[in-house]
């Protein structure tokens, strides 16, 4: 009976350190989970800019008088300065995406619009979306016909910046990129934006608002309906070195179509969010 019970006495402590041991081996997907939901609110503020931006730059309307008034954008057109204008107005405009904007965005091209070679460079001028700053500045230089024979765009963003709408955040998210952008649909009626889709490929990298550096890797190409709010398929691979399971995916989950729903994978664990 006394060597059960000393017995006893000495596997007890092993067990209860045993399980404490366990407990602090709990991997935190925190890091990977709040970078990828501040990488793709960044990464579709860039993309507003970018979409109307192709939308002004084929209008024909824009070409023809030098003015377009596109989803709720005035776009001007100087061709003797090689210069667009694309302004929300100076008070809140509400735009058919359910968001208010003011503010404008430049876009200063390098020659003829858009003869192969030249860049458009485009900055933020006080844009505002919801309440939220979006500072950026990105090049766009078109590259011809590619080997699909379809027109590819390199996309060099320098930076995009914007304050979420969360108090309790003091920084906002910043990204970088360097993406490749093919025409895939609706290239042979450039005039007509409605049926316009790009195939997205390229890297990225950021700093989160809880101050998580992260890297972006696009998998699966992303598509991009120039009439869909969203990107609207696609995988990219999120890495934040720092976190206990650095590695997961964005899944633009192709299933739901045009929608805002957003899957991440972090160790076959699942995690959604939705974009306004």
């Amino acid at each position: 009976m006394k060597k059960n019970i000393l017995f006893l006495l000495l596997i007890i402590p092993i067990l209860w350190f045993g399980s404490c041991n366990k407990k602090t081996t709990e991997l935190d997907y925190n890091p990977n989970v709040l970078s990828s939901k501040d990488y793709i609110r960044a990464e579709d503020a860039m993309f507003e800019i970018v979409n109307t931006f192709f939308k002004g730059v084929h209008d024909s309307l824009v070409e023809g008088i030098c003015f377009g008034y596109i989803d709720d954008c005035e776009v001007c057109y100087f061709p003797d300065e090689n210069l667009m204008t694309f302004g929300y107005g100076s008070v809140n405009r509400y735009c058919t995406d359910n968001k208010y904007r003011r503010g404008s965005f430049l876009a200063q091209f390098s020659g003829p619009v858009f003869d192969e070679g030249v860049t458009a460079n485009l900055k933020t001028d006080n844009l505002i979306v919801d309440d939220s700053l979006v500072e950026a500045e990105m090049d766009i230089r078109y590259m011809g016909i590619n080997s699909t024979n379809r027109p590819e765009y390199n996309l060099n963003l320098s930076y995009c910046k914007i304050k979420l709408p969360d108090s309790t955040k003091v920084n906002g998210v910043t990204i970088s990129a360097d993406l490749t952008l093919v025409w895939q649909e609706g290239y042979l009626t450039p005039e007509i934006h409605e049926d316009d889709t790009y195939f997205i490929s390229g890297n990225a990298s950021g700093i989160s608002s809880d101050s998580y550096e992260f890297t972006v890797a696009i998998e699966d190409p992303l598509e991009n309906y120039l009439d869909c709010f969203w990107i609207s398929s696609g995988i990219s691979k999120l890495t934040v070195s720092t976190g206990d399971f650095p590695t997961g995916d964005i899944d633009y989950i192709l299933e739901d179509g045009c929608f805002n729903e957003m899957h991440f994978y972090v160790n076959e664990n699942m995690f959604y969010d939705f974009l306004k």
